[in-house]
């Protein structure tokens, strides 16, 4: 079994598509578009016949690993090969992934929740009184990365902010004089029956219910656009995941750290 570096995503997509449909709910598109994207890939090479890939990041951890359906028990080989190798020496894997992440578990020291995954609950009543967001626009994009920058801690220097703005899938929140927070509802292109909801409220403004309200009003609107809302928070992340879960969001599942011998 080889494992062949390559930057041509046309070799990538259909076995990437193939793993998606296996999943029974939907990956976190910011894991999916920051960390394995920005993760190098390989194509997984058995007898000459490509059987299917892995994404491995900078740090020599694993985001992502397929093998087509008839090659599926060598995925025990096919790890164990990337680690004696020495190409990966941890997995960041979501627990959606069944077989890939199970064969990790099988060779970790140590196991760490790293994001909480949570979908919504379509039976949850709307909020009463649903909070006013606006389009944010091109005017809107220096303010909103300053924003970010000093209120969560997020330095937008790969055109991130621009991006949602040009897709109509960024939000704001405020009033005459302040500017509260904004909110994202981003539409899935590779999960297309999906959008991703994000909240950030500046911290002026945090634990009067501003997240909660911004989060099931996205809701709302990603199930007018036919989509099922989703969305995520980081472990450490108290206060986010308990506006997640007023806003009518479930814990689904997990994205986890893998740490090898």
């Amino acid at each position: 079994m080889n494992f062949i570096k390559t930057d041509d995503a046309t070799l990538i997509t259909p076995l990437r598509q193939e793993l998606y449909n296996t999943f029974i709910t939907a990956l976190d598109s910011m894991w999916e578009s920051l960390y394995i994207a920005s993760s190098s890939t390989y194509l997984i090479v058995e007898s000459n016949n490509t059987i299917g890939y892995c994404c491995i990041d900078n740090n020599k951890s694993l985001t992502q690993i397929y093998l087509s359906k008839p090659h599926l028990g060598l995925m025990q080989n096919a790890i164990k090969l990337l680690i004696d190798a020495h190409l990966i020496t941890s997995a960041k894997l979501s627990s959606i992934e069944p077989v890939s992440f199970n064969t990790c578990i099988l060779y970790s020291i140590s196991v760490e929740n790293n994001t909480f995954c949570f979908q919504y609950d379509s039976d949850q009543k709307k909020l009463k009184a649903p909070v006013e967001l606006i389009f944010a626009t091109n005017e809107d994009i220096d303010t909103i990365k300053s924003f970010y920058k000093t209120q969560v801690g997020f330095e937008d220097t790969f055109g991130y902010t621009k991006n949602l703005v040009q897709r109509n899938e960024l939000y704001i929140l405020k009033d005459q004089t302040n500017f509260i927070g904004t909110g994202e509802c981003r539409l899935s292109d590779s999960q297309p029956k999906f959008a991703d909801v994000g909240v950030a409220v500046h911290n002026d403004f945090r634990g009067k219910g501003y997240a909660t309200q911004i989060l099931n009003t996205l809701a709302q609107i990603a199930l007018s656009k036919n989509r099922r809302p989703i969305c995520s928070t980081t472990i450490d992340n108290i206060a986010s995941k308990k506006a997640i879960e007023k806003a009518g969001f479930h814990y689904a599942h997990s994205i986890i750290d893998i740490s090898f011998v």
